[in-house]
């Protein structure tokens, strides 16, 4: 047997294969029945053996097999599309035309999809071959049989189909017919896209082909049906219809027609989750759910409707007028993923990234990352973390995403924790060395002062004086020339308080302490007394006087106030550090701090911009100044236009303005 003989039975071996996939192409062809997940595996099995026959067989091509399944698959597409053009090409009448293209048409468009499914390894394996060799003949399985249609059914028809849609729209139809003449533009549109010659856009097309009139009846009916669709709950031939329809619309990616049905759903869609949100947890899935919805997921090919999703997520958590704080909400649920057990740290990790996802949508990611960090430092604090690698994971990918500048307070926070840790380590071993025993429990946490924290000036009482006063040595002794002091707002102890019937856990700040123990040595005191002292003033101390005696733990005595020995309750622990006892609001300071930082931000993103591009428009100043924050922060326009003025009033200034609207880089 010679090498050709050889290559022709090899050839004959697979015709068996060819028949068990016909009777696959004539349930979805002739019986109309789709794919389930089992039989479409064991097509694209059969597919997958056809393509690969004989790849290592010296007497055959190697794309020889992939050759054969792709002319039986056009001739089969053929032998159909005759008898249907047949069929059609017979008929007179402009209505019955459109009724029976349509009737064809569907079910072959729907097999051609499912066929196309099943031929992935062809297209993605033979096909692409085949074209990088410049065979333009070839063609992925679905365009292929889009060009036959056109060849086979539409071309000899293609008269008679135009005028058919243009006298039926002149008549007024009814709904029925508009619907049928609809899809009868679809198909055509589909066709023109799928042409084998694509020098000519599809608008140019369909406008050369339809009067005015029949193209702006497609246009509009094209609007309704993406409202339609949009509206529904089901979006799997979303895609397919985007596809054709902004092709032969580009003005939809341009204009505001599909955005703006786009925006008005899913608005609404976020509005309602959000507002039947509980939790942190809650509020997260409502955004997330819409950002990795079925319908996102159908939109992914036309990113200027994907970015109407985004655009929504940011209006909505940027939003003025609403009834709970985002950044606030965030936070807090930040906090019960660290200080609560998760089921798997895998779990944890990808909620975390949902949090940082949906942080990105905020204007105000610094004031986020400061809130974070105050949350942070409380945790360290009273060590409620589950586990400080779970910090540092979200401190990761914080900064993987807003870079270092924006992050470099919370890993400031990590790496002092670690110090501190080694402070206290070093504090214990000092005490022992000494023989020091202060007679209760001293536990240290020593974290380094920013200059964030408001703090009391308070006098110790003497219980606690001596525990200081060795710190104090210990410190200095280690870091010469550094001051250091003890932040009576954020420390807390626990006291033990025997009264007349009952012994109860006080769980009490610094100054609460203070307070409580002066009780040890006077049996009433009146305030002016209290305040002497601790050396604080009376302001500082009412309102914590004020919460204990509405509980009924302190009780009048004329001016002074004396312990209540008869106080019970049925709890042993009582928390009884609430009270706030700052002076400023807390709020005021973080606004007041975050106001300056964003200045010098400002400022410098301003100097660098004009170092690099020397002469600008403010325009162009303001867009890339926008550009260069927009990781930290989004800045209004009025509060560039201000610095760019204190920039320029400076004694030597860095810039200068040449024009009424010009900047130019002092260098």
């Amino acid at each position: 047997m010679n090498r050709r003989e050889r290559s022709v039975a090899h050839f004959e071996g697979l015709g068996d294969l060819w028949q068990k996939e016909c009777k696959y192409l004539d349930q979805i062809f002739e019986k109309r029945i789709p794919f389930n997940r089992k039989e479409l595996i064991s097509f694209h099995d059969y597919v997958y053996n056809h393509c690969t026959s004989f790849v290592h067989n010296s007497n055959v091509r190697s794309q020889d097999p992939g050759k054969h399944l792709y002319e039986n698959l056009t001739n089969y597409i053929n032998t159909r599309l005759q008898e249907i053009a047949a069929e059609i090409e017979i008929i007179t009448d402009d209505e019955q035309l459109i009724i029976k293209y349509v009737e064809y048409w569907e079910p072959f468009w729907k097999a051609c999809e499912e066929l196309n499914r099943g031929c992935r390894y062809l297209n993605q394996n033979w096909v692409k071959r085949e074209q990088f060799e410049k065979h333009d003949h070839i063609h992925h399985v679905y365009r292929m049989a889009m060009i036959r249609w056109k060849e086979e059914v539409f071309s000899p028809i293609d008269r008679a189909l135009v005028t058919a849609i243009t006298m039926i729209l002149r008549q007024r139809p009814g709904e029925q017919a508009k619907s049928l003449v609809y899809q009868v533009l679809k198909s055509i549109v589909e066709l023109y896209a799928n042409d084998e010659k694509q020098a000519v856009p599809v608008p140019n097309k369909l406008n050369n082909v339809f009067t005015e009139e029949v193209v702006g009846f497609y246009k509009s009916e094209t609007l309704a049906e993406f409202q339609r669709i949009t509206l529904s709950d089901n979006y799997c031939d979303l895609k397919q219809f985007l596809k054709y329809a902004c092709l032969a619309m580009p003005e939809i990616k341009e204009g505001v027609q599909f955005k703006a049905i786009l925006k008005r759903h899913i608005a609404l869609q976020l509005e309602k989750a959000i507002s039947k949100s509980l939790g942190g947890r809650d509020y997260l899935n409502a955004f997330m759910a819409l950002r990795h919805s079925p319908l996102e997921r159908a939109l992914r090919d036309q990113k200027e409707l994907v970015a109407v999703i985004d655009q929504v997520c940011t209006d909505s958590i940027n939003a003025m007028n609403q009834k709970r704080d985002p950044i606030l909400i965030l936070n807090e649920y930040c906090n019960e993923l660290m200080t609560k057990k998760q089921e798997s740290e895998k779990a944890l990790i990808e909620e975390l990234k949902r949090i940082v996802e949906l942080v990105e949508f905020l204007n105000e990611k610094d004031k986020f990352i400061q809130q974070y960090w105050k949350v942070l430092r409380t945790r360290q604090i009273n060590e409620t973390s589950t586990w400080d690698e779970n910090e540092s994971t979200m401190i990761s990918l914080l900064t993987k995403k807003f870079g270092n500048e924006a992050t470099c307070r919370l890993s400031n926070q990590l790496a002092e924790l670690a110090r501190s840790r080694t402070v206290k380590d070093g504090f214990e071993k000092y005490l022992a060395s000494r023989n020091i025993k202060f007679g209760f429990d001293f536990r240290l946490k020593c974290f380094e002062s920013r200059g964030g924290d408001d703090n009391i000036k308070l006098i110790l009482p003497t219980e606690l004086q001596q525990a200081a006063s060795e710190f104090y040595s210990f410190y200095c002794q280690l870091n010469i020339g550094r001051k250091i002091e003890f932040n009576c707002e954020l420390s807390f102890g626990e006291m033990i308080c025997h009264l007349n019937h009952s012994t109860h856990i006080l769980q009490v700040n610094t100054l609460q302490m203070a307070l409580l123990l002066l009780f040890n040595h006077h049996e009433r005191l009146t305030i002016n007394e209290m305040a002497d002292r601790l050396g604080t003033s009376t302001e500082i101390l009412q309102p914590v006087l004020d919460f204990w005696k509405a509980i009924g733990f302190l009780i009048s005595s004329g001016l002074a106030l004396e312990v209540n020995m008869n106080f019970t309750s049925r709890k042993r622990r009582l928390n009884l550090n609430k009270v706030p006892i700052k002076t400023r609001k807390i709020e005021d300071k973080e606004d007041y701090e975050l106001k300056n930082r964003r200045k010098h931000q400002m400022d410098a993103a301003v100097v660098r911009i004009m170092k690099k591009y020397k002469i600008l428009e403010h325009s162009q100043l303001v867009a890339l100044v926008i550009d260069e924050l927009k990781n930290l922060f989004i800045p209004k326009i009025g509060f560039i236009k201000e610095r760019i003025e204190v920039l320029l009033d400076k004694d030597t200034p860095d810039i200068e303005r040449t024009q009424s609207s010009t900047y130019r880089y002092v260098s």
